[in-house]
């Protein structure tokens, strides 16, 4: 406890003045005894606030050599007598009172025993002075009067009315410092006897005999605290002690019990009139309540400090008033700092603040002082320079009395780690973890956004749905591992043709979608589907080899085709299948017209379902064409389905719903076994094997369906393998697996022969065509359609047929339908050839008569070669 804490606390007037005179301190008592404020004191010259009797020529001189005289000895100095009048009250008005001081100046030395403050003691002596004044003119006049026996007697009575008014003052001071409610003890002489003790005084050490008695005989049990030490240094040295909260043990009664309690004090030297330490004043008051209380709150808060930070959560406490902040050791730690590291101030938490962060942390504080619950999640800057995520907790635990919040304690949680994980979470949850792209639920989430905003700003934008083409070919082919790396190789691509404004997601499978924002009319949708294609379109480098797919891309336009987004979607998907009729590679805009589309398809995928059971389904066969001879030399297998209601359904459209469905595995194997017993039948009535061509699509090639095995099923009704060719498409060799191979070489070994079909439109490889026992190529009929108007097809036409026959393969030209078509083939040496020229697919039985009518390569027959069509 410094000085100025006991002085405050004191029952007596004192003022501590600085070696200029300037206040310091002053305590209530004095401001009570003189009437004046804190305010009007501290900080100003003692001669400006003194009263004006005070300030006169001759005061104000005794008062400067007073001071001069502490500074130069360093030892205490007293003015007797000092006059002032107080000013009072009084019903008729102010009324001014003379009184009489004494005062007592006592320095505060430093560490180098020079003055550092000066205290000042005003001790009232006004009766005291009124009695000595009454009794000088007797004192004057005192020899004449002893002369007369009136005199004398007049003596004695001044003298005994003298005598009750100092026994009535001394009773006054008894009683004042009797009921003092601090401690006093005033000692003397070297053996620090008890010179007075008041109540206060004994009910601290209990009633013991004490006046009269050397104080380490009255109270030996002081001697081991070393109380007697400081008091001892204080008689030597003539300097005051202050203490504050300093323990003390007593035993009351002899014998008895050991009381503990703490004191606050302060050892105040008396000087003789030669300067010398005569004594030591004594005053305090007893503190033990305070003091425990405060170490059981110390205590209570340690254990909530222990109790929240055992969970890991750091403490703060700020004091709003002065803007202090106390932050506990776990608190700095979550930071990475050390305990010395922060200071206790309000900004070295905000200036920790993530920039995006500062605003609404800041808000939500001062909205929880203003009384709502504080709960916020927000960055700090740790010590390396990174950001941490944290949870603040915090009440108001302090008001002033017109209810303004003057303290709050919180708490900090380090939540970094379930940030971190809840971010993974969402992440999971929103992005593709093969190509990192958003999601289905991302996507959707933002197109919704998008449908806001582009409602709230009068804007339009575009959805682009994009399918892989012969995707599930390089999945089923090259297994699931090449497939994943085409996908997140499509992905890179596809962000690569798009602005970092506009959004591609992949919602799942081989389906990417993109969102394209800020648009200025279709030009820039169209540019971005063509940019799209054209890189789908470049060959894919896989760990298995080389893979070659296309995209096909439908688009539709909010607000012009759709106002929600589940109507946008169902758009872009209607569109992007119109593209793969169209032919794939390509893109389509949404028209209502696809909306009947998309229902026709559903419908037929369900009719689909049921045609092979209810006998909808059936085989026709088409004629091949020996061009030389112009005989049938073989056939192939086409389905067809006829509706009751719908009529004939194009195999266009059919079969790739057969595909998507995986019903062409159980469609696929019924052509085959329809097809088998019309080439035994037809080869005994033509005297040789009778070939088929049927096509196996390539799901069926690593279908896991228990289907029946055709080279078993060939055996059993005893044909030879050559009886039946199988037409593959180019993507079953393009992205063949192991499985793929090992089907090719039983047919090779079964005799049976493989076409490959749709010739050139696709990326066949040479080398494919020398790795696997292909037979037959068939041209296809996107180049034969043209080939007497372009040069190009021609061209294309004639070099397969030159390139066939160098490796070995006879060639089948399809949609053969004009004679000049059939010479230019004929001519380039085109093995064989069908189509419309020749005749269109027909049933069994047509096909039948028609091989009646033109018996089979090499047969007799009376017309011996097969007419054309007019």
């Amino acid at each position: 406890m410094d000085a100025a804490a006991v002085l405050a606390a004191a029952p007596y007037p004192f003022l501590v003045l600085s070696t200029d005179l300037t206040v310091v301190e002053v305590n209530a008592a004095y401001l009570k005894t003189v009437g004046k404020t804190r305010e009007e004191m501290i900080g100003r010259d003692v001669f400006s606030v003194l009263p004006a009797d005070a300030k006169d020529v001759d005061n104000e001189r005794a008062l400067r050599a007073s001071v001069e005289r502490v500074i130069q000895t360093g030892k205490p100095d007293t003015i007797m007598a000092l006059r002032y009048c107080m000013s009072r009250q009084t019903p008729t008005g102010p009324v001014s009172d003379e009184r009489y001081w004494s005062l007592v100046y006592t320095p505060v030395l430093d560490d180098a025993g020079h003055t550092q403050l000066i205290i000042v003691n005003p001790i009232e002596v006004t009766e005291l002075y009124a009695h000595e004044k009454e009794a000088a003119p007797a004192d004057a006049h005192r020899d004449f009067g002893l002369l007369t026996e009136g005199n004398i007697l007049k003596r004695g009575q001044l003298l005994e009315e003298s005598h009750r008014r100092l026994a009535e003052e001394r009773a006054r001071l008894h009683r004042i410092f009797e009921q003092a409610p601090g401690f006093v003890y005033i000692v003397q002489g070297p053996d620090a006897v008890y010179e007075i003790v008041n109540e206060a005084g004994y009910q601290l050490v209990g009633h013991r005999e004490l006046v009269g008695r050397p104080a380490r005989e009255a109270m030996p049990e002081l001697e081991a605290q070393g109380y007697f030490v400081l008091l001892d240094q204080v008689m030597a040295t003539g300097k005051p002690f202050v203490g504050r909260e300093v323990h003390m043990e007593v035993q009351p009664v002899p014998g008895g019990p050991i009381t503990e309690h703490y004191i606050d004090f302060v050892f105040q030297p008396l000087f003789a009139a030669d300067g010398s330490v005569s004594g030591v004043f004594v005053q305090g008051n007893d503190v033990t309540e305070q003091k425990l209380a405060k170490e059981a709150l110390a205590i209570s808060n340690e254990r909530w400090k222990l109790a929240i930070e055992g969970t890991g959560d750091g403490v703060w406490d700020w004091n709003i008033q002065t803007n202090e902040v106390t932050y506990s050791k776990r608190w700095k730690e979550i930071l990475g700092y050390a305990e010395d590291d922060i200071a206790n101030r309000f900004d070295e938490w905000e200036q920790r603040l993530h920039p995006d962060d500062h605003d609404t942390a800041l808000a939500e504080l001062h909205a929880s002082i203003d009384g709502q619950p504080y709960y916020s999640e927000y960055r700090l800057r740790c010590k390396d320079g990174s950001y941490k995520w944290v949870l603040g907790r915090a009440e108001v635990v302090g008001r002033d009395p017109a209810g303004k919040p003057t303290r709050m304690t919180g708490t900090m949680s380090d939540i970094s780690q379930k940030k971190e994980a809840d971010e993974l979470i969402w992440y999971h949850a929103s992005f593709d973890s093969l190509t990192g792209l958003p999601n289905r639920r991302l996507f959707r989430d933002r197109l919704a956004q998008e449908v806001k905003k582009a409602h709230r700003t009068g804007t339009e934008f575009a959805l682009l749905f994009i399918d892989l083409d012969r995707f599930k070919d390089v999945n089923d082919f090259l297994g699931h591992d090449a497939g994943d790396l085409l996908l997140k190789q499509a992905g890179e691509r596809l962000l690569t043709c798009v602005r970092e404004s506009d959004t591609v997601t992949r919602p799942g499978g081989d389906e990417f979608t993109v969102i394209l924002t800020d648009l200025h009319g279709n030009a820039h949708v169209e540019n971005i589907a063509e940019k799209l294609i054209a890189s789908v379109a470049m060959p894919f480098r896989l760990k298995e080899g080389v893979a070659h797919i296309s995209a096909s891309i439908g688009i539709t336009m909010y607000p012009a085709d759709g106002a929600d987004p589940e109507e946008l979607i169902r758009n872009a998907d209607q569109a992007m299948y119109a593209a793969k009729a169209a032919g794939r590679n390509q893109f389509r805009y949404f028209t209502r017209f696809m909306q009947e589309e998309a229902h026709r398809r559903l419908h037929l995928r369900r009719e689909l379902r049921k045609a092979l059971r209810r006998g909808q389904l059936y085989v026709h066969f088409q004629p091949v064409v020996d061009l030389r001879s112009h005989r049938i030399a073989k056939a192939e297998a086409l389905l067809r389905w006829r509706h009751p209601k719908l009529g004939a359904v194009s195999p266009a459209e059919f079969i790739p719903l057969a595909e998507e469905s995986g019903l062409i595995n159980a469609i696929g194997d019924w052509v085959f076994m329809q097809a088998a017993p019309w080439s035994r039948r037809w080869g005994a009535q033509t005297g040789q094997p009778f070939q088929i061509s049927v096509n196996r699509s390539p799901v069926q090639f690593l279908s896991k369906q228990n289907s029946p095995d055709w080279l078993t099923y060939l055996d059993k009704l005893g044909l030879p393998g050559n009886s039946i060719s199988v037409e593959i498409t180019e993507s079953v060799l393009l992205n063949a697996t192991s499985l793929v191979a090992e089907t090719l070489l039983q047919y090779r070994d079964a005799g049976i022969q493989v076409a490959l079909d749709d010739f050139g439109t696709g990326y066949s490889s040479m080398a494919y065509l020398q790795r696997f026992d292909i037979d037959y190529l068939k041209i296809d009929q996107s180049f034969v359609r043209d080939i007497e108007t372009n040069a190009g097809s021609r061209a294309i036409a004639e070099s397969i047929i030159v390139m066939a026959h160098r490796l070995g393969l006879k060639v089948i030209a399809e949609g053969i339908e004009t004679a000049g078509q059939y010479a230019i083939l004929d001519a380039a040496g085109c093995d064989y050839g069908q189509g419309y020229l020749f005749s269109r697919p027909v049933p069994p039985d047509e096909f039948e008569q028609l091989l009646a009518s033109v018996p089979a390569q090499g047969g007799s027959g009376a017309a011996g070669r097969l007419h054309f069509r007019a």
